[in-house]
């Protein structure tokens, strides 16, 4: 089973993203992060599940209602490791902050 590793930036998206559903819908905050948690942690044992992205890298989707969350992620192989790069909303354009330099 694969290890699962949160980037810096991965992190401060899902703050992000909290911040945001607790300015506006407090009770969806925790329920969405549970949420995620829990699609990102099938990555352990299926880690190539995911849709292909650019250089290398792999997209999780990850549904709620009619709109959802993208996960964007690296599967380490030589080290059985799924390094979480960034997190957002379907409905933003690219991963604010993330950087692929």
């Amino acid at each position: 089973m694969a290890r699962l590793i949160y980037s810096a930036q991965a992190l401060a998206d899902l703050e992000r993203l909290v911040e945001f559903l607790i300015e506006n819908d407090p009770a969806a905050a925790l329920e969405t992060i549970g949420l995620i948690e829990e699609a990102v942690a099938v990555l352990k044992r299926h880690p190539l599940i995911a849709r292909a992205a650019e250089s290398g890298l792999r997209e999780l989707v990850i549904s709620r209602g009619r709109t959802g969350y993208v996960a964007l992620y690296s599967f380490e192989q030589a080290h059985d490791a799924v390094l979480i790069l960034a997190v957002r909303h379907q409905r933003e354009a690219g991963y604010p902050g993330f950087s692929e330099d």
